[in-house]
């Protein structure tokens, strides 16, 4: 008998089973049984606070057989769903756009993955963003008779990922063409202004923008370029040619040195045109090669300008046609 009990407990260990003996000294096995209750349905969710990015909820807790529950937040703005997975009866949404409609459901989860109903819905507009990026402070520096340099500190807003968007004014006047993105310090921006008329003043100043329109105006500085008296342009760039493609629009392009009869070939810079368009990024002087964007998924004409520290412009250099594809 003895022999036959062992063998029985080794099968039962083998197939993991649970043996209980009985009182009468006979056993009984029977197979491990999962956790199949869910936890009851949170209750009577609210709203306890509204900023323009947050929404703080709090809501009457569950209870499980198990003694523990998570929650999942459900949060739905037009249409779209994301779910947030907490352990406490309260939560606040953050990074939501302000001056929208969000809806809120909450559920319980035990450990074993049962879930509850679902709570009432709670729903919230964001409140109106009215709030401009923080102080710009612009700084500025003459670069050479048809130059300026404007720098100024990276603006802050009091939502996250909200800012910013950049214009300029010139003496008063909304400026949109013949600037440059440069390279500046930490946290700070910076543009060059070309083509100015040698030996005059003008007044510049920045806007910065934050994504719900609120607008944040620099400081004015005034910028005094000196004279010049070179009214001869460089000669044009030759052989504008492709030297890579990368994809994405982005585009290598080649070509051969100017001559200047005042500036030096180190100095003489080279401005990319697409589409008849001056680009956007940093100008390099005495080079032969240079980097640009074209227009994804379209056509794209590029030429190359030689300027001189002046400001005098070559004609535009053999034009170079592509279509590129988008990403």
């Amino acid at each position: 008998m003895t022999t036959r009990l062992s063998r029985f407990f080794i099968a039962a260990a083998v197939l993991g089973l649970t043996v209980v003996m009985l009182l009468n000294g006979s056993t009984s096995s029977a197979a491990g049984k999962g956790d199949k209750t869910p936890p009851t349905t949170p209750s009577n969710l609210v709203v306890t606070g509204v900023t323009d990015s947050s929404v703080s909820l709090s809501w009457q807790g569950s209870t499980d057989n198990s003694g523990s529950v998570s929650y999942r937040v459900r949060i739905t703005n037009s249409g779209y769903t994301s779910v947030a997975t907490v352990n406490q009866t309260s939560y606040t949404a953050k990074f939501l756009f302000s001056n929208n409609t969000y809806s809120f459901s909450v559920t319980a989860v035990d450990p074993s993955s049962n879930s509850s109903g679902s709570s009432n819905t709670a729903s919230a507009r964001t409140l109106s963003d009215t709030t401009p990026p923080s102080a710009v402070s612009l700084q500025g520096s003459v670069r050479n008779p048809s130059q300026v340099q404007l720098i100024w500190n990276t603006p802050t807003d009091d939502i996250a990922n909200n800012c910013c968007a950049y214009s300029f004014v010139m003496n008063g006047a909304p400026l949109t063409q013949n600037i440059n993105w440069a390279t500046a310090g930490p946290a700070q921006l910076s543009v060059i202004i070309r083509h100015l008329q040698p030996g005059s003043t003008n007044s510049f100043s920045v806007k910065a923008s934050d994504f719900n329109g609120n607008v944040t105006s620099s400081n004015t500085v005034n910028l005094t370029t000196s004279p010049s008296n070179d009214l001869t342009p460089p000669s044009i760039p030759g052989d504008l040619h492709v030297v890579k493609l990368n994809g994405c629009s982005e585009v290598f392009l080649g070509w051969t040195q100017a001559n200047d009869e005042s500036d030096s070939q180190s100095t003489v810079e080279y401005e990319i045109y697409v589409n008849g368009v001056l680009s956007p990024l940093p100008v390099s002087a005495g080079v032969d090669t240079d980097f640009v964007y074209g227009t994804a998924f379209g056509d794209n004409v590029f030429t190359v300008k030689a300027v001189d520290r002046s400001g005098n412009t070559s004609p535009a250099s053999n034009s170079i046609s592509l279509f590129l594809w988008p990403c």
